[in-house]
């Protein structure tokens, strides 16, 4: 029989399961520690990933996320070959010698398996400086987060560059019949803890000094049990509202239990806009059926900041996440015009793209200083590392430093914001969440000493896309594959300076 703490937290741990493709792996992901992309929400509830914003997780994160969500509890760890030693209780553990008989392996499976309850968490550390962890959630089986190939550095910057699995996603539920498989002579082997790159391992329960569940992880398992929803939005991503303009929030309900579902749904605006319509949808959800619901708001003619809040919505009592959006300073169809008209002529004539764009934003009044250098010093903190450059993003100001609020990021970049500004950033860049005008910048290292950029006129890139390299305008399919490589990059920025309007 499960307790009231296992039920919660293994009903947030199927949550995020049920997002699919909307949870990804990224095994680069982790903050704090350099060279590695900012792109991890781990404090976010399920429902904040859907098909407007992607929600990258790696194994601890995963985790993290899950008693956090049920607890408000914090794992004092984020690396996995840490947590061996450092999650508590630790109910067993083990370090291997590597003279273990089959007989001996046999008898450690039987202690663990003996020991095992829903909730727990397996550790283990490897031999090349990296682990994995999984929560066991009873009946033989536990849940994870990793590729589905399982193998090291998943998150190629070279190949893959954007590491996005439509089929399944980043979660999965395996049977623990995988942890206690022999490695068998030339043949691939899963994740497990008799492989021989694992060192030692670690079986913790948490649940043993968690408080109560949270009262949302009582309605999750409650009132909205079976309930899938999200909130989306008109201007996903690094798109933009405007000042006396609208914006249309999605909200989608499914239910995924047979029996016939009554639904409640409320709806708050945000501070700085307005409802409009009815701020209550009551009805009946048949089996596997799903709801869309808008509703429309109009923003403040006189809201300055530079984004809005998500909305308040509920279902069943759910509080159901929904991203900020990004408010901006809209250009005319005739001054974008002759912003390109000015800017790549100024590129043809052998200007980068950021002096292009000084010059032509200029015509309309907006200061920017036309070097490129510039941006690496006023955007970001340089910081020592032995491994390198490593920047981590300065106090944002939109409308001052004309850059897109959150989008940037890079191998070099780190995010010390995070835990507090998981909803803010951008975490995945597609060419439909780039304005025309808007001008990317991408640093080879922490001075801007090695630089190039590019500017975006609705369709395609023009400028430089190599230090050095020649002005040149890409195809559709070659902007596409370049805005893959961003995350990959030293550290990149994306300046909209329109915004200075």
């Amino acid at each position: 029989m499960l307790t009231e703490k296992q039920k919660a937290l293994l009903a947030v741990a199927r949550a995020y399961y049920d997002r699919g493709s909307y949870v990804q792996y990224d095994q680069r992901s982790m903050d704090r520690v350099l060279e590695l992309t900012p792109r991890r929400r781990k404090r976010l509830p399920p429902e904040s990933a859907n098909s407007q914003y992607i929600q990258f997780l790696d194994c601890s994160g995963f985790t993290s996320a899950v008693y956090y969500q049920a607890f408000g509890y914090e794992l004092p760890s984020d690396l996995t070959w840490h947590m061996v030693d450092v999650l508590t209780p630790r109910i067993y553990y083990y370090e291997r010698t590597y003279e273990e008989t089959p007989e001996q392996l046999d008898a450690i499976e039987r202690e663990v398996r003996a020991i095992l309850q829903p909730g727990d968490l397996i550790t283990y550390q490897r031999q090349v400086g990296s682990g994995h962890i999984v929560m066991y959630i009873g009946d033989n089986h536990y849940t994870d987060c990793t590729n589905p190939m399982g193998t090291q550095n998943s998150y190629n910057y070279t190949e893959n560059h954007n590491n996005i699995y439509d089929s399944h996603g980043g979660i999965w539920i395996r049977s623990l019949d995988r942890s206690f498989q022999r490695e068998v002579e030339g043949q691939a082997t899963p994740r497990n803890l008799f492989h021989s790159s694992c060192t030692r391992f670690s079986v913790s329960r948490p649940l043993d000094i968690v408080g109560d569940p949270l009262p949302q992880a009582m309605i999750r398992l409650n009132q909205a049990r079976g309930l899938w929803c999200a909130v989306e939005n008109s201007a996903p991503g690094s798109r933009q509202a405007y000042p006396g303009g609208t914006v249309d929030y999605t909200v989608i309900v499914r239910n995924q239990y047979q029996p016939a579902k009554e639904v409640t749904v409320t709806f708050a605006p945000p501070a700085g806009a307005k409802l409009q319509g009815e701020d209550k949808v009551e009805l009946t959800l048949a089996p596997s059926a799903e709801t869309r619901l808008t509703f429309t708001v109009t923003v403040d003619a006189d809201n300055t900041a530079p984004w809005l809040d998500g909305p308040a919505v509920t279902v069943n009592g759910l509080e159901v996440y929904a991203h900020p959006v990004l408010l901006g300073r809209p250009m005319t169809e005739e001054q974008t015009v002759r912003v390109l008209e000015v800017a790549k002529a100024a590129m043809a004539e052998g200007a980068d793209a950021v002096a292009a764009a000084a010059k032509a934003y200029g015509e309309l009044g907006v200061k920017m200083d036309p070097v490129m250098q510039h941006y690496a010093n006023s955007h970001f903190f340089l910081h020592d590392s032995t491994k390198g450059d490593v920047l981590s993003r300065r106090p944002q100001k939109p409308f001052e430093d004309l850059a897109v609020y959150a989008a940037f990021g890079g191998r070099a970049v780190i995010t010390p914001e995070m835990g507090s500004a998981d909803g803010i950033r951008t975490v995945h860049i597609r060419r439909r969440d780039l304005l025309p005008g808007d001008v990317l910048l991408c640093l080879g290292d922490g001075l801007g000493r090695s630089a190039f950029s590019c500017m975006f006129d609705g369709e395609v890139f023009t400028g430089c896309f190599e230090t050095g390299g020649e002005t040149k305008t890409l195809t559709a399919e070659e902007t596409d594959n370049f805005i893959d490589t961003l995350f990959g990059l030293h550290s990149f920025l994306l300046l909209r300076p329109s915004q200075g309007m």
